[in-house]
């Protein structure tokens, strides 16, 4: 798959009021291939930080995860509804692919998938209509399935008549397969006022999401109706495809301005993107590369050292509410 985009593009870091000099990387004399280059590095390692201190990527991702279970905190079973209760790692969850179960002790795995629709996500991030999916940390990382599937009987039989093993405690192994984060990519083909299919380089959790198209004063919001990946990501253990990858976004509303190859679109809250552009210019202050004038957050002159470090604590601070707890 595709390494996809950077939270963060040159364009968007440099048109920020951020007072560093970006024309003096990766130094004065660069041209502007060269520059270029170093500043989309620069980009990819401020979004690395990002990621690092939340433990989680927050772009949209396909994830798998196996969990055993009954009986532990992270898949267990509803003493009152005796629905199954799964708590993955990653949130926002905006998307379950596939459940799949498998006595503990079957080896190779007996999978057995769980029926579409017998699950639910608990608290889930509906972008389309969802404003504060654009600003704010929100959504839930616990999924929860129709009684029958997890911790059933001693003797394994699902409402359907499958096998899933059951054995008590830890008798069951689960697979669960989900879409986390919140989608973002970039064009990879200019596009056109009035066009409504866009091709993007990664089409992950796009269905009904809304964002933006960042291109200066050409920005604009757009929401996703339907994506499809040229290469559909194909799930582990039989499990299905997924829509990940490079492939195509159709919006709901036609495009209100012309945008060049490499713009950036994107779902992901604005305090996010914030944080990405301080961690970008962290990283240029921390290199050497300073302003005539280098002044920190509340406009006072400083040291560029001092200015970085008080960079990096803002926007640690903007990222405190979407790190991963579990």
């Amino acid at each position: 798959m595709a390494l996809g985009t950077p939270y963060v593009t040159p364009g968007v870091v440099t048109q920020a009021p951020s007072g560093v000099s970006w024309g003096l990387v990766p130094d004065p004399d660069a041209d502007e291939a060269s520059q270029q280059a170093a500043l989309t590095a620069l980009c990819w390692r401020a979004t690395s930080r990002v990621d690092s201190y939340c433990f989680q990527p927050l772009r949209a991702t396909a994830d798998t995860e196996y969990l055993n279970g009954p009986g532990v905190p992270r898949c267990n079973v509803d003493p009152h509804t005796g629905a199954g209760v799964l708590n993955v790692k990653r949130w926002p969850v905006t998307e379950v692919l596939a459940i799949q179960v498998s006595p503990s002790r079957s080896f190779p795995r007996a999978w057995s998938p769980v029926p579409a629709g017998m699950w639910d996500i608990r608290h889930p991030l509906l972008f389309s209509g969802d404003a504060a999916s654009a600003t704010a940390p929100d959504g839930g990382w616990t999924i929860d399935v129709a009684p029958g599937y997890i911790g059933c009987s001693p003797w394994g039989r699902t409402p359907t008549g499958g096998f899933t093993g059951g054995g008590g405690r830890g008798g069951q192994r689960v697979q669960v397969c989900y879409v986390n984060g919140w989608p973002h990519t970039s064009l990879v083909a200019g596009a056109s006022k009035g066009d409504t299919v866009l091709s993007v380089d990664d089409v992950t959790g796009w269905p009904l999401a809304s964002g933006f198209a960042y291109d200066g004063s050409g920005t604009e919001p757009v929401t996703a109706e339907s994506a499809s990946a040229t290469s559909p990501m194909i799930l582990p253990d039989g499990a299905g495809t997924a829509d990940a990858g490079p492939g195509t976004i159709t919006l709901t509303q036609p495009l209100a301005f012309d945008h060049q190859q490499g713009t950036l679109i994107s779902t992901l809250p604005a305090t996010v993107i914030e944080a990405a552009i301080y961690a970008a210019c962290a990283q240029a202050l921390d290199s050497g590369i300073e302003a005539v004038a280098v002044q920190d957050l509340s406009g006072q002159r400083v040291s560029s050292e001092q200015a970085s470090q008080d960079i990096v604590a803002e926007y640690k601070k903007l990222l405190d509410p979407f790190r991963r707890v579990m």
